[in-house]
């Protein structure tokens, strides 16, 4: 298929959305089959493909309908009458970092074929040459571009063509006029680049003279490791002055974003890592700055490098490309720690912790939360609660677990669905059968029940839920009480009636027994025999005054708690 030739997919999600072009390519085969999907997916939409054929007489692309399928197949798309209105209108507006970003993204695989990033494109004449005269890579490029701009826009694709046509032209023959006249400077040899950038700062000269004799400097490493290294030397010796300092400065933080933007760039920057959670993990710590962290003491020099720019925020441009994939790899359905789940979580506590503190403008809370939130929900799929819950000694222990889980989720709705894991543990018939009759002593049993509610309470999961894992370990509790009849033995024997009163008014503050009714069973016990005569009486002789003043504490405790919950 000619390379001045594409097929465009037109989706309407329902018989009462509008049609909005969904994607293009270059092969009607490729079109048609994700029309054919989309459909399977979307049983009552409906799509249709055009082929546009490029007119080089008028320089537009001419329209005919060449698959429909679905609801409507007779429908018709709005014919778009809009005029195009392209943010860039001169090859100067290409220099700037958006432009360069939608170069990289739409020349991406040629970009890496050749290893260059686009500040190099559009300062080498010989790069030029080299795309006009790989077929179809740029006229796919404008295509990309120009699909991309109609969405949402009432012009349409065929205007956005003409538009970029126009737009390249005159960047191409800007960049082979500037190598005819000589306006493209060369990189002085045997000179740093402090005393480069100051000669050109000095002498008035543009940031386009200095970009083209750091591109000059660039042209003779052929791959983007060597690139990268170039640009940290410069970032290295960069001018005192400080206008010539940020002059350069700036120039060399675009660059160097743009070469680890490509993938062996970014390998280049980060080197060999285990797992995403590796990858994440020296991510985190580059849009920190924090260069001594003792994740980057494995990862190549180049991290710890720019870490320390991007800490002393010498690499704005550099610091948003980590954001970005940073976020991305957070977003990616793989596990951090694919050998161990436990390790996983513990991986996303500290980088939420640290992720947090140091959100802002480039690194949105909103996504963090969004991409955390994400990730607790895979932490919750049944096959990884099975090998969070492995090797468990007893249904204690999987309770625990799934406690300490809580702190390190984000979302309301996976906090519901563990409290249902944990739920459903507490109530099973090996749970009851561990608290009511287990091996271990009924306060030890009793102060493992309290300990769980005490972390529920704690924690942040819908009031709902939390009230009633609450109440169901309150419950066991209670179960533990009656079957093992231990407050009867904490009462019984001939001991003064006020040592009866303050041992069960401890057992309900030291954390011995669960809030609610067991609690409340060692409070009303204790004040029955605070009333008892004997109680009465003992209580007047003037030895009991400091067993009174510590039940008075103790109740005054119990009260403060109740009003609390």
């Amino acid at each position: 298929m000619s390379g001045e030739t594409h097929f465009e997919i037109f989706f309407k999600k329902n018989r009462k959305a509008e049609w909005a072009l969904f994607d293009a390519k270059p092969l009607r085969d490729d079109a048609i089959k994700l029309a054919s999907a989309l459909i399977a997916e979307h049983k009552e939409g409906s799509v249709k493909v055009t082929k546009e054929q490029f007119d080089p007489v008028d320089r537009v692309f001419k329209s005919v309908a060449v698959f429909e399928d679905g609801a409507e197949k007779q429908g018709y798309i709005a014919e778009k009458t809009g005029e195009a209105q392209l943010p860039c209108l001169t090859p100067e507006d290409l220099t700037k970092p958006h432009a360069r970003e939608t170069i990289r993204r739409v020349l991406s695989s040629w970009l890496e074929r050749v290893s260059c990033i686009p500040m190099e494109l559009l300062h080498r004449p010989d790069l030029v040459e080299k795309l006009e005269g790989s077929g179809t890579e740029l006229q796919h490029a404008v295509q990309k571009v120009a699909v991309a701009s109609a969405q949402g826009s009432d012009a349409s694709s065929h205007g956005y063509v003409k538009q970029l046509n126009e737009l390249v032209q005159k960047s191409l023959e800007r960049i082979y006029q500037d190598g005819r006249k000589n306006k493209l400077s060369a990189y002085p040899e045997g000179k740093k680049f402090d005393v480069v950038a100051s000669e050109f700062h000095a002498s008035g000269s543009s940031t386009y003279a200095l970009r083209s004799a750091m591109v000059d400097r660039l042209k003779k490493e052929n791959s983007y490791s060597a690139k990268l290294d170039v640009l940290l030397e410069m970032s290295d010796s960069l001018p005192g002055d400080d206008d010539a300092r940020e002059y350069a400065r700036a120039e060399v933080d675009s660059c160097l974003s743009e070469v680890i933007s490509f993938d062996q760039g970014f390998e280049a920057m980060l080197g060999k890592r285990k797992d995403l959670g590796e990858t994440v993990e020296r991510l985190a710590c580059l849009y920190d700055g924090d260069f001594g962290a003792d994740a980057l003491n494995l990862a190549p020099s180049t991290s710890k490098r720019i870490a320390k720019m991007i800490n002393a925020n010498d690499l704005d441009a550099c610091r948003m490309v980590v954001a970005k994939t940073l976020l991305k790899d957070l977003e990616r359905p793989t596990r951090l720690r694919p050998t161990s789940i436990k390790a996983e979580v513990r991986l996303l506590r500290e980088l939420a912790r640290k992720l947090v503190m140091g959100s802002g403008n480039i690194l949105p809370i909103d996504a963090l939360n969004m991409a955390f939130t994400a990730r607790s929900s895979r932490l919750l799929t049944p096959d990884n609660i099975d090998e969070l819950l492995k090797h468990s000694r007893d249904p204690n222990e999987e309770i625990d677990r799934l406690v300490k889980l809580e702190e390190n989720l984000v979302g309301e709705a996976n906090k519901k669905k563990l409290a249902g894991y944990i739920r459903q543990i507490l109530t099973s018939h090996n749970a009851e059968s561990f608290y009511v009759k287990g091996p271990d002593k009924p306060l030890v049993r009793l102060a493992a029940l309290t300990s769980h509610q005490a972390g529920v309470l704690k924690g942040s999961y819908p009031d709902e839920d939390k009230d009633e894992l609450s109440k169901a370990l309150d419950k066991m509790g209670m179960k533990v009480i009656d079957e093992t009849k231990i407050l009867n033995a904490v009462e019984a024997g001939d001991r003064p009636a006020l040592d009866k009163a303050t041992a069960l008014l401890k057992l309900a503050t030291a954390g011995a027994l669960p809030k609610g009714d067991c609690s409340t069973d060692a409070q009303a016990r204790a004040l029955r025999h605070l009333k008892s005569q004997s109680g009465l009486n003992e209580a007047q002789s003037a030895d009991t005054k400091h067993k009174l003043r510590a039940i008075q504490s103790m109740l005054g405790q119990i009260a403060a708690q109740q009003k609390a919950a």
